[in-house]
């Protein structure tokens, strides 16, 4: 064993830590190597001093007092806060069960708040079928401006007999008609024409005894307009102006009879 391998193990020499081959081996060494043999000694007086009553005293009787008396105090502290948490784990529930009920309550009304109205359901109803009659080429299952030929195409089709009057004087000429789906069951869609705009006027029979006034509603450029007169539910749409609808409307109203018998 040289000198640094002597020097990277001699406090484990010094410990008794070694095994033995090792403890023989540094032995040998420093019976041979005067250097590390002084510096052996000088680690066991260091030791010897270390562990000599010199350096050690006993702690005044205050210190030790005031010791404990900061160890109390700080165990008070945290038998405080932990009181404290202890006190909010339970105060919180307290104050958000009331804003968790109404959380709640604000999830369960507020999509019946935000639910369209029948009538807003019904006006995208009526555009969309519009919508399609143009996109899909089926504008109309008949195509006639004679309503004595439009009428009867109906007879066995529907339950009821849709009016079909036919204001051709007045620029607004029947075309046609088509069987349509609107709320899941099929009604009367006749189809009239103003200059190269197209009116859809869907008709089914109402669940009210009494008549109904207009109601005028705009949607996705399309304008509607929806009203109840002699047992039917009558809903125009088109995209011509709001005026050529109105007076369409007018002209229909005026000339509508009492619903005849299937």
């Amino acid at each position: 064993m040289n000198c640094k391998e002597t020097k990277e193990v001699i406090h484990g020499y010094l410990d008794d830590e070694l095994d033995p081959v090792n403890n023989l081996a540094i032995e040998q060494h420093l019976h041979e190597c005067v250097a590390c043999a002084h510096s052996y000694r000088q680690q066991q007086s260091l030791r010897k001093v270390m562990a000599g009553r010199s350096l050690y005293f006993d702690a005044p009787k205050r210190l030790e007092e005031r010791v404990r008396s900061a160890v109390r105090q700080a165990s008070k502290a945290e038998s405080s806060r932990w009181r404290w948490r202890w006190d909010m784990n339970w105060a919180w529930p307290r104050v958000l069960a009331p804003l968790a009920v109404a959380a709640l309550v604000m999830l369960i009304a507020l999509p019946m708040v935000m639910r369209p109205s029948t009538e807003d359901r019904l006006t995208q109803e009526i555009v969309s079928s519009h919508v399609r009659s143009l996109m899909a080429d089926h504008l109309m299952d008949v195509a006639s401006t004679d309503q004595h030929t439009v009428k009867p195409w109906f007879n066995g089709k529907l339950s009821f007999s849709p009016p079909v009057i036919d204001p051709v004087g007045q620029g607004f000429p029947l075309i046609g008609g088509r069987l349509d789906y609107v709320e899941n069951h099929p009604v009367a869609a006749l189809v009239y024409q103003r200059r190269k705009h197209f009116i859809n006027l869907f008709i089914w029979p109402s669940a009210r005894n009494s008549s109904a006034a207009e109601t005028f509603r705009t949607k996705q450029g399309y304008s509607t307009i929806h009203w109840s007169q002699g047992g039917m539910e009558y809903w125009a749409v088109s995209d011509v102006n709001k005026g050529d609808l109105r007076d369409f409307v007018q002209l229909l109203k005026s000339g509508a009879s009492p619903p005849s018998p299937p």
